[in-house]
């Protein structure tokens, strides 16, 4: 009789939720989409904890083979609002907390912003402390403060409002 692989997993939200799966491939997998898709926000509905009503992302983004565009863009807004908005939506949809510059950058003129480059478009997002990057050039990563992100929800929701309506 032969011997199984077996595989382990630790996973750790920022959230503080943890997984730890051991076993055969199909098992740890399994477990694991089982966690994220626990541990994923909902799309809709109140937050109990702070009473704000979250966006409906779905209603927001569309998302296509990994890529994120808006539906729609935030009358009056900035490219940098579109840009919180995007990370807050990857973060909920993708569950992708840092994209690259580059998938940003994508993302963006997707959404309809003939942007040139995408660090100039964030600079005063970095200044205000919404958003925090690591890494160089296309690689750059960004990542949304707390600020940050309080911001995007906000935006999100009222663009959430506007386009139920």
């Amino acid at each position: 009789m032969g011997e199984t692989s077996r595989y382990r997993l630790r996973l750790k939200l920022a959230s503080g939720a943890e997984l730890e799966a051991e076993g055969s491939p199909e098992f740890v997998e399994s477990e694991r989409r089982a966690f994220l898709e626990e541990a994923r926000p909902k799309a809709s509905g109140k937050n109990q904890e702070s009473g704000y009503d979250a966006p409906e992302w779905e209603q927001l983004l569309d998302t296509k083979s990994g890529a994120l565009q808006l539906r729609a863009k935030p009358h009056g807004r900035s490219e940098k609002d579109a840009c919180l908005i995007l990370l807050a939506g990857a973060a909920a949809l993708l569950n992708i907390a840092k994209p690259t510059a580059a998938q940003l950058a994508k993302w963006l003129r997707a959404s309809g912003y003939p942007i040139g480059r995408i660090d100039r478009v964030l600079a005063d997002a970095l200044t205000k402390g919404e958003l925090l990057a690591s890494g160089s050039r296309r690689a750059r990563r960004y990542e949304l403060t707390g600020p940050g992100r309080a911001k995007a929800f906000l935006l999100a929701a009222d663009r959430s409002k506007t386009i139920g309506a």
